[in-house]
């Protein structure tokens, strides 16, 4: 082995590691350092510049990657592990059939390689095949059963198919997932080898359970709460985010909220959030989905109760765009795929006999610009704030976000547009919810195309508007 050869092993094991740690900024410099010697053999570039893509690819720079890829082809032709790369980035870019087609080149060429087989998975639930993105998943599970991101894929498919016994074990892989970039929190005693709530008797003990992910996360399975107390459980203390604080402290079940991890001391064991749907054993037919689960506080419903404009009309609130999350790329294009431009919901503001109300935080809501529809976000501070302004409502029209959950576990009347290869929670082939009894699903009928959705919707809240008012619900009596 050369001095070069030596070199290159080196630099290329550490950018190894810091790419499965998820560092893929620092891995790509490492890879580019690599690929500036000009004496470096055509096999060795060939694996850093497949890596390189793939790295690109982790930090949402598509095209790059695909060229990167390319010129890894170029000097490797039979590379199963470029053309793999080149599946999972053009899936992500919405070319499934290509992508489809590199990932048979690349398990032509590899049969044993795990990574096609998952980004076919993806790019058959593109397509709209969710049974055979199942039966490609539990092939790339079999191939490399210890790897986090096909765990967490594949249980996520597995939810969405009603499987939850198999999907929450493996969901538990999420921790590990680079891609998701989820941190276990530390909620850990020196001198415990087992702090972690695992499903044991927890008869006059006190609970910490530790909020995750999104803030519809926390809104959909903050239910589970009182099903945890009925366990015995002496005290529970919910750490969560400030936005969600004042909310979820009148949660049934809930002792004590937090948004500070309290000291050790101040509990027994803890427990993810998310991961109560294991530990209670929770199944599609035993779902709890008694609604409401959440009330707004007095002091919100208070300051709230006479803000909106008096009115006769049914009052809708109107919700068109989630968090972008620009910083994380798998995030981003999720969003992407669930957001709509307000102009896209045109249609629907020009429904007679509707008020409008606008549900819209973040950047999304720079949009609004119509004076048909009505304001009241700007005085908002939390959830607290939202969840009075919702009970206002006679109907929440939104995609995919906390908007949308926090309606249910309010039992207000929702309306989802759903994205084609919507999320697992939202399972298949229906358009009502176990989790939300007030919940319809208007789901795309191809990918991206928001148009016929957005008719359907407009012919259903035509129909609505024309109700006598004692007809549209309990929500505006509240």
């Amino acid at each position: 082995m050369s001095a070069d050869d030596t070199g290159f092993e080196t630099g290329f094991c550490t950018a190894l590691r810091l790419h499965r740690a998820g560092c893929w900024a620092q891995a790509l410099a490492i890879y580019d350092q690599l690929l500036g010697n000009p004496l470096l053999p055509p096999a060795q570039a060939a694996l850093a510049y497949a890596n390189r893509g793939a790295a690109l690819r982790r930090l949402g720079r598509a095209d790059e990657a695909v060229s990167s890829c390319i010129e890894a082809l170029v000097r490797c032709p039979d590379m199963a592990e470029a053309f793999a790369n080149l599946g999972a980035i053009l899936q992500e870019a919405d070319h499934p059939l290509a992508a489809l087609d590199a990932c048979r080149r690349a398990i032509a060429l590899a049969p044993g390689l795990h990574a096609p087989y998952l980004a076919m998975a993806h790019a058959g639930q593109d397509c709209g095949d969710h049974s055979g993105a199942l039966a490609l998943l539990h092939r790339a599970a079999a191939l490399a059963p210890a790897m986090p991101s096909v765990r967490y894929n594949l249980a996520e498919a597995l939810l969405q198919h009603g499987l939850f016994e198999e999907g929450w074990q493996a969901y538990e892989a999420r921790w590990q997932a680079p891609e998701l970039a989820l941190t276990k929190p530390a909620c850990t005693k020196p001198e415990w080898t087992g702090p972690e709530w695992t499903g044991q008797d927890i008869a006059g003990k006190t609970l910490l359970v530790v909020e995750e992910q999104g803030f519809g996360d926390t809104l959909h399975f903050i239910r589970l709460i009182p099903l945890v107390k009925a366990r015995g459980a002496r005290r529970i203390v919910l750490h969560c985010r400030a936005p969600l604080v004042r909310l979820l402290a009148g949660m049934a079940g809930v002792d004590a909220v937090t948004a500070a991890l309290p000291d050790p001391d101040a509990y027994d064991l803890w427990v993810p959030l998310l991961s109560l749907m294991q530990r209670l054993a929770v199944t599609p037919d035993r779902i709890p989905a008694a609604v409401p689960y959440l009330t707004p506080p007095p002091a919100a419903v208070r300051h709230w109760t006479g803000a909106l404009p008096e009115t006769e009309d049914l009052r809708v609130g109107l919700v068109w765009a989630g968090d972008p999350r620009l910083g994380h790329a798998a995030a981003s294009r999720t969003d992407a795929r669930r957001s709509l431009a307000l102009a896209q919901l045109a249609p629907l503001l020009t429904v007679p006999g509707v008020s409008w109300v606008s549900l819209q935080k973040g950047p999304a809501a720079a949009q609004l610009d119509r004076p048909a529809v009505f304001d009241p976000m700007f005085g908002v501070t939390d959830f607290a704030d939202t969840a009075a302004i919702v009970r206002q409502l006679d109907l929440v029209i939104g995609v995919d976000t906390a908007v949308v959950h926090l309606a249910g576990a309010l039992g207000v009347p929702v309306w989802v547009l759903s994205r084609f290869s919507g999320c697992w929670r939202w399972l298949l082939d229906r358009d009502d919810s176990p989790w939300y009894p007030t919940l319809r699903l208007f789901r795309q009928q191809r990918p991206g195309d928001w148009a016929p959705v957005v008719a359907r919707v407009r012919e259903e809240l035509l129909r609505a508007a024309r109700l006598p008012r004692h007809d549209r619900g309990p929500a505006r009596t509240r």
